[in-house]
């Protein structure tokens, strides 16, 4: 087995499983006033506050939290939240907003790398990270499923060493996402924090929470390849 960061990988091509849905409970214990004076950065780092980021004139808002930016699992899950487009969300007065660890200046080149509409915003310090308890230093890394990771693993695994070397530090490689829905009452929805890259809650549950349709992501497109 080979190691880079938190991420161990075969190396043999191992098939990941594609899979729709997850059964998956939604945790509970998530405090969402110690969270509204955590400062985020957008992409012109600009400091924005996550109480201001909670715009009620959404009935719901989708919060994805992200591993560093130069991971596979990382991109090939932003991808796919390109696919889903605003008309489809504004059916039902719902956004969807990406938060990372990387310092904010590279937000610009990730929307350009994966082609993703929806707002990105960055906490470089990891204090809303730390807020909603998410996971570090996992020892977990299973090769599936997820039904967004469509990289294989041994590329991306080597697709991350090379970016790594030939850009500055994109975020801590050891922490772990998460997923975090409110409404605009500021009602926990659905909270998930990952155990591990793969951990990722499949898109198509988040949308059911809100009352959008499934979106099929089993198509090998790639939108844009780095």
């Amino acid at each position: 087995m080979s190691r880079y960061g938190d991420t161990a990988v075969a190396a043999q091509d191992m098939p990941v499983p594609t899979i729709d849905v997850i059964e998956r409970m939604p945790e509970t214990g998530c405090d969402l006033e110690r969270l509204k004076s955590c400062i985020l950065y957008d992409a012109d780092r600009n400091r924005v506050r996550f109480e201001d980021i909670m715009d009620a004139q959404y009935s719901s808002t989708i919060f994805v939290f992200l591993r560093h930016f130069l991971d596979y699992v990382t991109r090939d899950y932003a991808e796919d939240f390109a696919k889903i487009f605003k008309h489809e969300l504004e059916k039902c007065s719902c956004r969807i907003v990406l938060i990372g660890c990387s310092p904010a200046r590279h937000i610009k080149q990730f929307i350009e790398h994966t082609n993703c509409p929806h707002d990105i915003y960055c906490d470089s310090s990891r204090t809303i990270y730390r807020a909603l308890g998410l996971h570090q230093r996992t020892t977990e890394f299973p090769q599936g499923p997820s039904p967004h990771v469509k990289t294989n693993s041994f590329i991306g695994f080597w697709q991350t060493v090379w970016r790594s070397m030939n850009t500055t530090q994109q975020g801590d490689p050891f922490q772990m996402g998460g997923q975090l829905i409110v409404d605009n009452k500021e009602n926990l929805l659905f909270f998930h924090r990952d155990t591990h890259p793969y951990d990722h809650t499949p898109i198509n549950d988040l949308l059911k929470v809100v009352g959008l349709p499934r979106v099929d992501f089993k198509t090998k497109y790639r939108i844009k390849d780095v």
